[in-house]
This record gives structure tokens, C-alpha cells and sequence, in this order.
């Protein structure tokens, strides 16, 4: 019987060992594109294998392998264990191909291996994107957060991340999820404010079949995130009488499906995160201070984007040079003008927004080169209207007024015009050669 089930990969080959067809859910790991697969040999794709390598056993003498495991090479010279089954096929008597199911297993050695790969799950066997290198900083508080990640990594206990929206909350869980020895277990996320009451305690503690209509018997989130990590996020949206379940969960690490008498032991660290000062929200009574104890056994407060000096432009910097690969574009760094008028902005949607800006303008740029007519309006606006009043609180006669509004009109006319003087003119009602004296005299 074709035990195919439990495995992520698939390769057909015929005799001489030509790929006929080939899925694989670690293809950056061969450092191959899908289409360079089929019509390649597997031993390109795998740089040491020997003729007695299960797949082309099957294919060349028709010996199946119900349970192999070998070592692979790929062209970087990194070594992995790959585990599976192989089939041979057959024309009438004669071998001509065969079918194989199998997994890579990554181990903490092998985690650096794939962290270039980090934003796509599929390459992170336990459910994570991210890990501490991905927390990109020349900031000392978030370095010496960095720091404490790696202290508190190797405990046990329960953690409790407060940070504004957009801050890095789940980045920084999973870094710790990564560092811990729980990193070869699922770590596993829900927004608690993203659903209503009764359908996420259901969720986190698992149904059973006929405790209310339609249920079925399914795990909970607990129970899927057995001896690994559970990433609460805004906690504090949870109602009263499921902070308490959680608490007595959290404390007795077992948990009850809905429906069901029997409480099933559990092996989770719970990593918890909330948006608003949680002492805040026991003072308003929304969130208890018994839970509120029990998960901030260790407590970390990430400090938002405009708190951390330079670290917007080094962000920046960073998804410029991302976003470049992963469009496969060649957008220029960015220019005085754009750092200028990301360092005035205060960024209340933090990294997240930061990024979200970046990603916007690639969409619309054009030579190679972002300017404000690809930054979010909002985001200009802003910076314009700081700059008109300090114009404006810097003027001492009659005539700074008057020429400092001028040059924001004409700046204004000339962004909106896309660059073009004869267009610019036009907007203002003057002649195009005034314009350009005028924006001669302001050192436009």
C-alpha cells in the first residue's frame, strides 16, 4: 500500500534518473526555480547521491522502499536527512520510472539555512517567518531586547509582549519560539480580537462531537500547539469567563473540549500580547490581574517605530533592498527628501505602516526612483503642513510670509503636475518662463 500520506514532496523520474515531474514544498533549498525541475536530472538536484539512491533503485530495477532515510547535498553544500517512500513503475514486466513521496528534516543547525526564505511559511517546518535576524535595528533598546530574547528563550516561562499595533509583536514571539528548544514543535498564532467569544473558546480548547449543533470532535489550538508555543494576540479581547478557562488552563497546563468531562494534559508556552498598557486594562477591567500574573512571568514592552532613532531609515533601507528581490526591480535608495519626510512622520501604524509605504510605492514608481508622488498622500501632507508652519513660525516681516507661501504654492503646482513646468504654469494661471523664474529664485 502507497504510504504517501504524511509527506510534502513528490518526484517522478524515469530510468536514467530525468525528472518527469517534481513538487516540492523546499524547492529554495535545491536553489532551483519550479520550471528548471522537469527534464533535470535528480542528480543536479541532489549533488551526492550514489547509484543505489532509493528513487533510481526503483526506476532502473523496480525495488520499492516503503521507509528510507539518506542524506542530500544541495549546491550550497548543506546537508539535510530526507526521510520517504519510493515506487517503482512499470510497463507490463519492465521498470520505467518511479514515484517518490518524501520530507527534508531541518535541524537548529539547519534553521539559518533557510532564514533568506523566512517570509514564505512553506520553508519553515513549524509554522514560523521569522527569526531574531529578522529584527532589523541600530536601535539599543530594541538590541538589548534582542539580548533578553536570547536569555529568555531557553526557559519555560510564560510571556506577556506589550506594543503598539504594528510593533513587531509576533515577530518577536516567534524569534523566541525559534531560539527555544520548542523551535522543531508548531508554533501557533490567533488574534483573539479578530473573532467572537464563542466560536474562538472553541477554537482554543477543541469541540466534541453533539456539544452544541454541527460540532465535531477537533483538537483546540492547545492541543495543536503541543510541545510547542501559543502566540495570543490581544489578550485583553477576551471576555471575563474565558480568561479565567485560560487561566486555569495556563496554570494547570490541561484543557477540556467543549461537551467533554475529560481534561487532556497539555505541553504549551503560552506567549501572550496586547496592544494597550496592560496595567490600563486591569484598571478598566479588562483584562484580570490573576491572568495578567500568570502570563507576565517575564514582560516586554516594545518600544514604537518613532521612539527608535535612526531605525526608520534603516527599515526603510532594508525593504527597499527586499522588495527589490522579491519583484526583481532595481529601485534606487532612497533620497534625502523621502528620509526627511519619513523622519518627521510619527508612524502610528509603526513597522507595519512603514512597510505598507514602501510596498505601496514600488507599485507605482517609475525610473528607478521613488519620489513623493509615490508616497502616501497622508504621509506628504503631513510633512508639508510641518514644514509650511515652522515657515511660518520662523518669518519675521511681511515679505517671509509672503514668499513662503508663495514657494508652498508653486511646490504644490509642480508635485501635482507630475514634473512638468508647461502643466505647472497653467495650474498657477502665469507664464511658463515666470514660473521658472520664480522656482529658479526658491532653488527649485
Amino acid at each position: 500500500m502507497i504510504n504517501k500520506d504524511k509527506y510534502s514532496d513528490i518526484l517522478i523520474i524515469d530510468r536514467e534518473g530525468t525528472v518527469i515531474h517534481g513538487d516540492f514544498a523546499n524547492l529554495k533549498f535545491l536553489g532551483l526555480r519550479p520550471e528548471e525541475i522537469t527534464g533535470s536530472n535528480i542528480r543536479n538536484l541532489y549533488h551526492n547521491i550514489r547509484e543505489d539512491y532509493p528513487a533510481l533503485n526503483a526506476a532502473r530495477d523496480g525495488i520499492a522502499a516503503e521507509n528510507f532515510q539518506v542524506s542530500v547535498e544541495n549546491a550550497s553544500g548543506s546537508v539535510l536527512t530526507k526521510t520517504g517512500c519510493v515506487y517503482p513503475i512499470f510497463d507490463e514486466d519492465t521498470p520505467v520510472a518511479a514515484i517518490e513521496f518524501s520530507d527534508l528534516h531541518y535541524d537548529r543547525d539547519h534553521i539559518r539555512e533557510i532564514e533568506s526564505h523566512a517570509e514564505f511559511p512553506i520553508y519553515r517546518k513549524n509554522d514560523t517567518k521569522y527569526m531574531l535576524e529578522n529584527i532589523i535595528t541600530e536601535d539599543s533598546s530594541i538590541e538589548n531586547i534582542k539580548k533578553r530574547i536570547e536569555r529568555i528563550a531557553i526557559t519555560e516561562s510564560s510571556i506577556l509582549i506589550y506594543g503598539e499595533t504594528g510593533t513587531g509583536k509576533e515577530l518577536v514571539a516567534q524569534a523566541i519560539h525559534n531560539r527555544s528548544r520548542r523551535y522543531y514543535h508548531k508554533f501557533i498564532s490567533i488574534n483573539c480580537g479578530a473573532m467572537p467569544s464563542g466560536i474562538i473558546e472553541g477554537l482554543l480548547f477543541g469541540t466534541t462531537k453533539g456539544s452544541f449543533t454541527g460540532a465535531e470532535d477537533k483538537p483546540g489550538l492547545f492541543e495543536q500547539a503541543d510541545g510547542g508555543t501559543l502566540f495570543l494576540d490581544e489578550i485583553n479581547s477576551l471576555d471575563p469567563m474565558l480568561q479565567v478557562k485560560l487561566l486555569k488552563a495556563a496554570e494547570s497546563r490541561t484543557v477540556r473540549r467543549l461537551g467533554s468531562p475529560k481534561e487532556k494534559q497539555v505541553d504549551v508556552r503560552i506567549i501572550a500580547a496586547t496592544n494597550e498598557d496592560p496595567h490600563e486594562l486591569m484598571s478598566s477591567g479588562r483584562l484580570k490581574p490573576d491572568l495578567y500574573y500568570r502570563l507576565a512571568v517575564i514582560y516586554m514592552y516594545l518600544p514604537p517605530l518613532r521612539e527608535r532613532g535612526n531605525d526608520v531609515n534603516v527599515i526603510a533601507d532594508y525593504y527597499v533592498d527586499y522588495f527589490n528581490k522579491k519583484m526583481e526591480t532595481h529601485i534606487e535608495p532612497l533620497s534625502d527628501e523621502i528620509r526627511r519626510i519619513f523622519a518627521s512622520y510619527t508612524w502610528p501604524g509603526n513597522v507595519r505602516e512603514l512597510r505598507n509605504a514602501i510596498e505601496g510605492a514600488f507599485a507605482f514608481v517609475e525610473n528607478d526612483c521613488i519620489t513623493v508622488n509615490e508616497l502616501p498622500q497622508y504621509i506628504v501632507d503631513k510633512y508639508r503642513s510641518r514644514e509650511r508652519n515652522i515657515s511660518l513660525r520662523n518669518a519675521e516681516t511681511l515679505a517671509d510670509l509672503s514668499s513662503s507661501t508663495e514657494y508652498a504654492i508653486i511646490s504644490e503646482a509642480y508635485r501635482r503636475s507630475g514634473g512638468s513646468l508647461t502643466r505647472a504654469a497653467e495650474m498657477l494661471g502665469i507664464s511658463k518662463q515666470l514660473l521658472k523664474y520664480k522656482m529658479t529664485k526658491y532653488g527649485r
